[in-house]
């Protein structure tokens, strides 16, 4: 009975002293998840991510895969319960829908950034076109040299290719048995003129001996020469019809030629081309007439022309057109095949809507800009872009004249708008693309 009575006031000594303690462990607890729920911001919401590359995102620190840059951290305000969103679609008001699309950057944030801006601006611009020339001869100026009979070449004079001859300088000499049966025919047809009707007719005959001799290449001074002596020639020279650099060279003394061979051909200095390559997207802004302005790093001098054609077809390997630009110039300060740069001035645009190009941010789905719509204040704005001016571009639809856009930090300031959601037409909201990293 001692001992019973001994345990029930041990049991109750326990009792007195335990509920004291497991209500003070039952306030801390509700304090620590009254604490929990309070703190909008708790280490299940802490993220790192890439400030170049909004779609990295991690829940621990680490660097970007892609560009190797230290992620930062970034907190994110959990919801509480009743704000988690709604699987129900019919659930979503009209105004989420249209919900602003501007973010805050606090001005301290945004002077860390080393955030400027400019001003969107109307102003009369001269756009130009860059593309690479190359010197080309001109087609007019070559003379391809053919044999006018068959034979022999026994002698050769103009042998070296690159060579300058003058019109009327001795090219080859020939033996060709067509050529002599010509000469013997037409001295026969001198001896028997007399014996031809009236002088009319004589006169008839002896032209159409001279023309057989010119067609098979013989000049004038030939046939004066032919008559005067009365003998055939069985080696006849043959002259340069141009003046003009030999550009090929096509026999080799002793060779047999024929009519289908042709031997040389002779490149006048007179006029060379700039054939410029131009991007066939200019294609619809390129017109005859327009000046170009030609330089070239290998050659001092400056040319200046306007275009006198533009080929119809596409080069289908470079996707280009060819602009040719006629050029007064001696070969002795340009040569076929010399690489120019070229600027085709195009008609002035009145009253363009300008922007810096430094402020364009280019990605492959479109070309956007950040627009600062107050103080502390941003947007992303799509753009249509038209040609660039220098270090201009025109803007041909998305903003307004008195805008102001960023033109440094923007890159930043972008991907902070990727991760909020705030992309034009919500692109793919690769914020929402998480990587985390194998957890």
């Amino acid at each position: 009975m001692r001992v019973l009575l001994l345990a029930l006031t041990l049991l109750a000594l326990l009792s007195t002293v335990s509920a004291p303690l497991a209500l003070a462990q039952d306030h801390s607890q509700h304090q620590h998840q009254q604490s929990t729920d309070n703190d909008p911001f708790n280490e299940d919401d802490v993220q790192y991510v890439c400030p170049m590359h909004s779609q990295i995102v991690k829940d621990e620190p680490g660097t970007c895969p892609i560009c190797g840059m230290d992620l930062v951290q970034k907190k994110t305000e959990a919801r509480p319960q009743s704000q988690q969103p709604s699987n129900d679609m019919s659930e979503r008001s009209e105004s989420d829908t249209d919900r602003s699309r501007d973010f805050t950057v606090p001005v301290k944030q945004q002077q860390a950034l080393r955030v400027t801006t400019a001003v969107v601006e109307r102003k009369n611009v001269t756009p130009s076109i860059s593309a690479q020339a190359q010197v080309s001869w001109q087609q007019s100026a070559k003379y391809h040299v053919h044999a006018r009979a068959e034979g022999w070449v026994e002698e050769l004079y103009a042998d070296i290719e690159g060579q300058w001859v003058d019109k009327g300088d001795k090219l080859y000499r020939v033996y060709a048995p067509d050529l002599v049966v010509a000469q013997d025919d037409y001295l026969q047809l001198l001896n028997s003129l007399a014996q031809v009707g009236n002088s009319q007719r004589q006169q008839q005959f002896k032209q159409r001996g001279q023309q057989r001799l010119r067609l098979l290449g013989m000049t004038e001074a030939q046939i004066a020469q032919l008559e005067k002596s009365g003998e055939t020639r069985y080696e006849v020279d043959y002259f340069a019809p141009k003046s003009g650099y030999v550009t090929e060279l096509n026999i080799q003394q002793g060779m047999y030629v024929n009519p289908g061979l042709e031997l040389m051909t002779i490149s006048g200095d007179e006029q060379l081309w700039f054939m410029l390559d131009v991007p066939v997207r200019y294609a619809d802004q390129l017109a005859v007439g327009q000046m170009v302005h030609l330089s070239s790093e290998q050659i001092d001098g400056h040319w200046m022309n306007r275009i006198d054609y533009l080929y119809p077809q596409v080069d289908q390997r470079t996707q280009t057109i060819t602009a040719r630009v006629p050029v007064d110039a001696s070969i002795d300060n340009l040569r076929e095949g010399i690489w120019a740069s070229g600027r085709i001035e195009l008609d002035t645009i009145e009253n363009a809507l300008v922007i810096p190009v430094k402020s364009l941010i280019q990605t492959q789905k479109n070309n956007r800009v950040i627009v600062q719509t107050n103080e502390q204040a941003f947007a992303v704005r799509k753009v249509t872009t038209g040609l660039r001016i220098g270090d201009d571009i025109v803007i041909r639809e998305g903003l307004q004249e008195g805008e102001r856009v960023v033109t440094n930090g923007q890159f930043l300031l972008d991907s902070e708008a990727s991760l909020r959601g705030l992309q034009p037409d919500a692109e793919a909201m690769p914020a929402m693309q998480h990587d985390h990293g194998g957890h």
